[in-house]
């Protein structure tokens, strides 16, 4: 057996990354991310966003912002992961700044402190320490559309949006009801969105199930396939969850005769 199923299937960038649509959303998004100043994944929860973006940041130079980590959904929280991941792969060289010396003086505690008195200067001054264009993904920063802080999260984009920094791009990960309340909502970001988006099948595709399994288990693509007859609405992570989970003989008697 060369079966390597995540036993608990959340996001990892050690995790391989299979089917046709998520890797032509991966090639769309590094498209869109080097040419504009943001762009958005869109998908139902489990359809793998979160994988797409850790694919997107192995081929980028990259930053990955997981706001499942971070205590507050703020601005200031951005611009001080952003400049400390930059610091801490260089050091700032020979640069001399205020965010560079309160790196080296304070580390991230010093950033942050930054960033919280002006996080729009703090994100760009950083920015400008990178040798090349850099993609800051933004993932799980609005869980929700009807989260209490929605329109708070939301802003945090349509400033990071205006401020058309020339040498990022920030990917943005988001389930399709807070897309759409953004959209109607918020028009000036909405209107921007429906340009930059890439969205994930809303349903496993059944010509990509193989394709899609074999890149973590190639015995059980058959198995799959019987699931998904089974469930066409399953999501990846509920697949794999089952995959990992049931006997094979479970789904023998499933094809017709």
């Amino acid at each position: 057996m060369t079966c390597h199923i995540p036993t608990w299937p959340v996001a990892s960038d050690k995790i391989a990354l299979g089917g046709k649509s998520w890797i032509r959303a991966v090639e769309s998004l590094i498209k869109l991310t080097s040419a504009y100043p943001m762009a958005v994944l869109l998908g139902r929860a489990g359809m793998g966003k979160s994988q797409v973006a850790l694919e997107v940041c192995k081929r980028t130079n990259c930053i990955y912002i997981d706001f499942t980590e971070m205590g507050e959904r703020s601005m200031a929280n951005i611009a001080a992961v952003v400049a400390w991941r930059l610091l801490s792969r260089h050091g700032g060289r020979e640069a001399k700044s205020r965010i560079v010396e309160a790196y080296r003086k304070f580390g991230y505690e010093g950033l942050l402190s930054l960033a919280r008195g002006d996080p729009t200067w703090t994100l760009k001054a950083a920015l400008e320490l990178a040798d090349t264009r850099v993609v800051v993904v933004i993932d799980e920063l609005l869980p929700s559309a009807e989260d209490p802080k929605f329109f708070e999260a939301a802003y945090i984009l349509h400033r990071i949006r205006n401020m058309n920094l020339p040498n990022a791009s920030f990917l943005v990960t988001m389930l399709p009801e807070v897309y759409e309340k953004i959209v109607e909502r918020i028009p000036p970001l909405g209107n921007l969105f429906l340009h930059v988006t890439v969205q994930l099948p809303d349903v496993i595709p059944e010509e990509e199930v193989e394709d899609l399994v074999s890149s973590f288990c190639p015995e059980k693509a058959e198995l799959a396939k019987k699931i998904l007859q089974e469930k066409p609405d399953i999501t990846v992570r509920e697949l794999l969850l089952e995959l990992n989970n049931l006997p094979s003989r479970r789904f023998v008697e499933l094809t017709p005769v």
